[in-house]
């Protein structure tokens, strides 16, 4: 049977009246949300009639800012979990590698639209991690769509698995060419709601959760996580997660 590990809750801990307030008004959100975004699709396949190249980019907008509505409700919905200290997951081996071919073939064609290369670099044999499948999958899909969303011109971004001896940890690294965070915001950048000057321009209605959650997320795991500024441009994002032991 797998673990389950808890989180223990941080000193920003919420009030209990409003925690629950969040919870109540992100779940009835959550129903209506979805019943517009089945509509949306079924008008976008054409089930419903033909629709001009206009009103499908339209209908695809909506779509877009409704998926986005949704991922913010449900980033909320684990936020409130983690300042309540009741994140709980699935304590599994799981594969970094595969689950990031995966990923990156999910955002192939977007990639490419961006005009953007991702190279993957990883050690022969990689093993497990300890880890919750969905969880970690999501968090790898944060940090290769900001580096593809935030790269311009001729973007690249280089991925890397690799096995640290000394730690007894797999360190997952995403590297871009594209804007960087200026060093006076790196305290800020693991914390809710940051976003930067320049990915406020790139992206004005980003809601700046992801990184606050992945952090939360990795620390569940006995993890480490972390960045570097490049040289040149842009920047690596770095995690690490232990080995999973075998039985």
């Amino acid at each position: 049977m797998a673990q389950k590990r808890t989180q223990k809750a941080p000193k920003f801990y919420r009030k209990p009246e409003i925690a629950e307030t969040i919870s109540i008004v992100a779940h009835q959100l959550k129903s209506p949300l979805s019943v517009i975004k089945s509509y949306l699709e079924i008008l976008i396949s054409g089930d419903c009639g033909k629709i001009n190249p206009l009103q499908k980019e339209y209908l695809l907008d909506a779509l877009e800012n409704v998926e986005r509505m949704k991922k913010n409700i449900d980033d909320l919905l684990i936020i409130q979990k983690v300042e309540e200290g009741k994140l709980k997951m699935e304590r599994k081996p799981i594969f970094l590698d595969k689950i990031t071919l995966d990923v990156i073939k999910d955002f192939s064609y977007w990639a490419k639209a961006s005009n953007c290369q991702i190279l993957f670099k990883k050690s022969k044999k990689i093993p497990p991690v300890l880890g919750d499948y969905q969880s970690i999958r999501g968090l790898i899909e944060n940090f290769i769509s900001n580096a593809i969303k935030y790269t311009r011109g001729r973007g690249k971004v280089e991925i890397s698995i690799i096995p640290d001896k000394k730690s007894g940890k797999i360190i997952f690294s995403c590297k871009d060419n594209g804007i960087s965070i200026s060093e006076k915001d790196f305290k800020k950048v693991f914390t809710k709601f940051y976003r930067s000057d320049k990915a406020m321009e790139l992206d004005p209605l980003g809601a700046g959760l992801g990184l606050y959650i992945n952090k939360a997320i990795i620390k569940l795991f006995g993890g480490e996580i972390w960045f570097s500024k490049n040289k040149d441009s842009g920047m690596t994002f770095y995690f690490s997660l232990p080995v999973a032991k075998p039985r």
